[in-house]
């Protein structure tokens, strides 16, 4: 799954946006169109297209892949590929280890080259819809997804990343429907439900929690996974939903910015014994997590402990001089230390 920042709040290493979705993190595999586990299909392959047996060099790739020797990888899928022009296999490979070495026209290229192997490998498509989503190329990721889900309508992930673009193309209702149907294909993907209720708070349309249950349901102990969705519970105001999935991602690792967005939420539950906890537990337990001190420095000035919260405004901007809250940061850190003269100043007689 594809997947990059979504928060302007926060640091967000685990809250995560929904770029699109491919089948690049399941291992390479070997013999035939091998869709990933995300794509929940069961076309047959095209008859015109006969499946490549593994080659020696394809077979190594994947083991080195497999081993995160991605460099390696690379060099054996590309003398699999020169072995056999037509071995779409190698291809796909080779494009999923492009992306992991950061060179996405290589991937792009590997991609291409694919699908003029075997045309209807949804897989592929897929793959390549997902890398123009990432780059902003919503015409090109338009453009292979239909194409896509014209040979393959029941592919989830080609339905999830054509809805992608056309959400970040501002079409609501087309991606809305692209989306539906991807939940709809593949229940039991995650990431699909997280997406679709992603893009609903984005909208601030209702409906987001039900498939945040269902995704928090399916993750387990995904800790990536449960924060992120334990974000989207906030920025539904289901501040309830939002609290079960932090202390569920707490309890499987704690740390500054699950203590911070569980803070948030307990905030919205006008819970301010419970924010004030989290919020010196995050900064006690990471003193490196910028957005905790911003928000504890909040706290802290509503119960008028003006030189603490000065003091919390001033580890931020020392962490994150030029961060998301860094201006408001400034201004709160000059009240505070304001309101630290006024009320630390000589009394009258």
């Amino acid at each position: 799954m594809r997947q990059v920042d979504r928060s302007a709040a926060v640091s967000t290493v685990f809250a995560v946006v929904v770029a699109a979705c491919g089948g690049a993190t399941p291992a390479p595999q070997a013999g035939g169109a091998s869709p990933s586990p995300e794509s929940s299909l069961n076309e047959p392959a095209s008859p015109a297209a006969p499946e490549p047996a593994p080659t020696a060099e394809l077979l190594a790739g994947i083991k080195a892949f497999d081993a995160g020797n991605y460099a390696e990888a690379k060099r054996s899928f590309e003398a699999a590929s020169k072995k056999n022009p037509n071995d779409y296999e190698a291809f796909y490979n080779l494009g999923m280890t492009n992306e992991k070495l950061g060179d996405k026209p290589g991937a792009e290229a590997a991609y291409k080259a694919a699908l003029a192997a075997k045309p209807d490998l949804d897989t592929a498509a897929a793959e390549l819809t997902a890398l123009y989503v990432d780059e902003g190329r919503n015409d090109d990721a338009l453009a292979v997804g239909r194409a896509g889900l014209a040979k393959h309508p029941g592919s989830g992930p080609l339905h999830e990343n054509l809805g992608v673009a056309l959400a970040s193309r501002g079409d609501q209702d087309e991606a809305t429907k692209e989306l539906e149907a991807a939940v709809k294909i593949s229940p039991s993907e995650a990431m699909f439900h997280l997406t679709l209720a992603h893009w609903l708070n984005v909208w601030h349309v209702r409906g987001a929690s039900p498939h945040l249950d269902a995704a928090r349901d399916l993750v387990k102990d995904d800790y990536g996974m449960v924060a992120s969705i334990g974000h989207e519970y906030r920025m539904a105001g289901d501040f309830d939903g939002c609290v079960k999935t932090f202390d569920h991602a707490v309890s499987i690792k704690d740390g500054g910015e699950v203590r911070t967005e569980r803070a948030l939420c307990r905030l919205g539950l006008k819970d301010d014994k419970g924010t004030m906890d989290d919020l010196q537990a995050a900064v006690s337990k990471e003193p490196g997590y910028a957005p905790a001190h911003y928000y504890l420095g909040g706290r802290l000035a509503m119960a008028q402990r003006f030189p603490e919260a000065a003091a919390e405004y001033g580890k931020y901007l020392q962490l994150e001089p030029h961060g998301s809250l860094s201006q408001a940061a400034g201004d709160r850190l000059k009240a505070a230390q304001a309101a630290a003269k006024v009320k630390g100043g000589p009394k009258k007689k």
